[in-house]
């Protein structure tokens, strides 16, 4: 069975004429009745009454004419989807992001993107590095965006933009602005849980410096830069942070850096896709508002 079948059979119906229902579907009166008896043997049934003044439906046919209707309408209806989806018209999104660039990154551009297809609806996911990229492996999400790479050869990753990740402390806590490495494992540290772009990146760049990651005196780890953020704020101590994730309170003096002398911590964040995999005409204009920030 095929749909030009149903159109035919449709188009015979409605004319109650095989030559007139040819014509409207742009077929010969022979086509026509070939397709007709294709139908029928496929069904092993007699959709129409045959006579030499007119074509009727049978009662079968009529029973069938209603679940045809159903069918071609929602063949329409989906061909209508597609185009509008290729044009940006209407079309759902599904990215993943870490903690940064869901509570940055993202934000800051989405106004923008929004305001360029506002027929497109973004669905965020949000996770630390590792549950975002499981989720692109998955492909429960189009696209991500995160703080790290991954050793896995079907995804895709470019690098989009850089950050710094700075130790900070609360002003009244620490009055003085640089210590040395050997200093830092005495603080009070705040991390980030395993798997988090920003924990990874501290730790990489601890251990290129010497110092063991487990030698430092952590009191707590909490599971979002905000939460991180927050404890600091509250004097449970010092913490590795997103420039991003501590801006405001850097320049309205509620928090400070603490240099840590010889220690540079810088970090990239990259745009990720199953390799492979044709992106939808939402997803390439996204990635060109995240390229373009």
């Amino acid at each position: 069975m095929t749909l030009k079948q149903l159109e035919v059979f449709l188009a015979v119906a409605d004319t109650r004429s095989f030559s007139k229902g040819g014509e409207a579907v742009s077929l010969a009166q022979s086509t026509a009745s070939q397709h007709i008896r294709a139908l029928e043997d496929e069904l092993n049934v007699r959709l129409f009454d045959r006579s030499a003044s007119q074509v009727a439906l049978t009662e079968v046919g009529r029973l069938f004419y209603d679940h045809a209707v159903r069918i071609c309408r929602q063949c329409v209806e989906a061909t209508e989807a597609i185009r509008r989806f290729q044009g940006l018209e209407q079309a759902t999104l599904r990215v993943g992001a870490s903690t940064i660039p869901a509570a940055f990154l993202i934000p800051d551009m989405l106004g923008r993107f929004s305001a360029a297809w506002p027929g497109v609806r973004l669905e965020l996911q949000q996770g630390d590095t590792r549950e975002v990229l499981r989720l692109l492996q998955d492909e429960l999400v189009e696209l991500a965006v995160v703080g790290g790479q991954i050793d896995d050869d079907s995804i895709s990753m470019q690098e989009v933009m850089t950050e710094r990740i700075v130790l900070v402390v609360k002003p009244e806590q620490y009055p003085e602005t640089s210590i040395g490495l050997d200093q830092l494992t005495q603080l009070p540290l705040v991390i980030r849980e395993s798997g988090s772009g920003t924990r990874t990146a501290v730790d990489i760049a601890l251990q290129k410096n010497g110092i063991d990651p487990r030698q430092l005196r952590v009191v707590a780890q909490l599971g979002s830069s905000e939460a991180v953020r927050r404890a600091v704020l509250s004097g449970a101590g010092a913490a590795f942070v997103s420039t991003l994730a501590v801006g405001h309170e850097l320049l309205n003096g509620t928090l400070k850096e603490l240099v840590v002398q010889g220690l540079e911590i810088n970090r990239s964040f990259y745009l990720a896709w199953r390799k492979g995999k044709s992106l939808s005409p939402a997803a390439l204009e996204f990635m060109e508002c995240v390229k373009q920030r």
